[in-house]
């Protein structure tokens, strides 16, 4: 079914109400009318963006040192010896001998 707007652009209606081939008066053909935007569109278009882009983090001195402070902390070198004689020390519970 073609049909002609005012704006004198012809498109041809599709049988789920979608619009191919629009032309308008200057010869120019368009893709047809843009899409709703879902929500599943948004989530596509989130989880696909790109990802090779540098990220620049602004910190504080003090986040800074907080922050060196938490790494040291996580990376830090264990052994055995440190860790048995963590577990194995003596424990008073408010006895004085």
């Amino acid at each position: 079914m073609d049909e002609q707007n005012n704006e004198g652009i012809e498109y041809e209606v599709n049988v789920n109400g979608g619009v191919a081939n629009g032309t308008a008066n200057n010869g120019t053909v368009g893709a047809g009318l843009p899409q709703q935007v879902s929500v599943w569109s948004k989530i596509k278009s989130f989880l696909l963006q790109d990802v090779n882009r540098d990220i620049v983090v602004t910190m504080t001195p003090h986040q800074e040192k907080v922050l060196r402070e938490v790494h040291d902390f996580w990376f830090q070198e264990i052994n055995f010896g440190k860790v048995k004689d963590f577990l194995f020390q003596d424990i008073t519970l408010g006895l004085k001998k």
